[in-house]
């Protein structure tokens, strides 16, 4: 899902509406991101309808006639799975049968659960707070530290939410009151500018970049608020190590020019 995944890095989702591609937040599509899906719209269609095919298995059990149990791994359609391993094993083949749900091998005593029907499907696993934190605040054009300073979420909003949708809590805080009326911060941001030609399109990246000291300040900051019980940003409440990286993510200059 390579393709995709960019899109996701992005703060974008895609949807595929028969052969049309859409992007959404729409107000958050730049002119690189356009230039990408017109470069790997194939790629997007394959990834997107290969994600809504429900014939689709990662893993199958090939089961033999002398006892063995075969792990055939791929995302393929479970008839050409079948037809395959007819080919391949003849009749020694005893039965295919697919396993959703598994990007892996079983291990043996999961493999008795599948063939016997017992094996449950794994739970996908949250995303971890170091990933969903800074996507929710990529969205919303702010960082990590300031979702916590001001109250926007709370240290166990970050479990609690891990495995919800980044957009849908991004537009749940953008319309609240209290990002409604937050007091605005004057911060200079990094600008990406397109030079417009026929063929090819060039980006164009400014010199202005974020310091290493400062996203060195912002991680250590963030991270600190996420696993300190003592400290609470809402409330102004921290404890001695939390005042210490609160300032210094303060004092530390965002940008730098090469």
């Amino acid at each position: 899902m390579a393709a995709l995944d960019y899109l996701l890095r992005a703060g974008l989702t895609a949807e595929l509406n028969g052969d049309k591609l859409r992007l959404r937040p729409a107000d958050r599509i730049t002119d690189a991101d356009r230039l990408y899906v017109c470069k790997h719209r194939v790629e997007l269609i394959a990834e997107l309808n290969a994600a809504n095919d429900p014939t689709l298995c990662w893993l199958h059990l090939l089961v033999l006639a002398n006892g063995y149990v075969v792990q055939a791994c791929g995302d393929i359609d479970t008839a050409i799975t079948k037809q395959k391993a007819h080919q391949q094993h003849g009749d020694t083949l005893l039965a295919v049968v697919a396993v959703p749900g598994f990007e892996r091998p079983l291990s043996e005593a999961e493999i008795v659960k599948a063939l016997i029907g017992t094996l449950a499907t794994p739970s996908s696993k949250p995303t971890p707070s170091s990933l969903w934190l800074p996507r929710v605040a990529r969205l919303l054009g702010t960082h990590p530290a300031v979702l916590l300073d001001e109250g926007h979420l709370e240290p166990h909003d970050l479990a609690e939410l891990a495995d919800a949708d980044v957009v849908l809590v991004a537009d749940t805080i953008h319309v609240s009151p209290a990002w409604i009326n937050r007091p605005q911060r004057v911060e200079q941001t990094a600008e990406i500018h397109t030079v417009e030609e026929v063929k090819p399109q060039h980006i164009i990246h400014t010199a202005a970049k974020a310091s290493q000291a400062w996203r060195e300040a912002d991680a250590a900051h963030t991270n600190h608020l996420m696993s300190c019980r003592a400290c609470h940003a809402a409330t102004g409440r921290y404890c001695p190590a939390g005042v210490d990286l609160r300032q210094r993510y303060n004092n530390t200059q965002m940008e730098t020019s090469e």
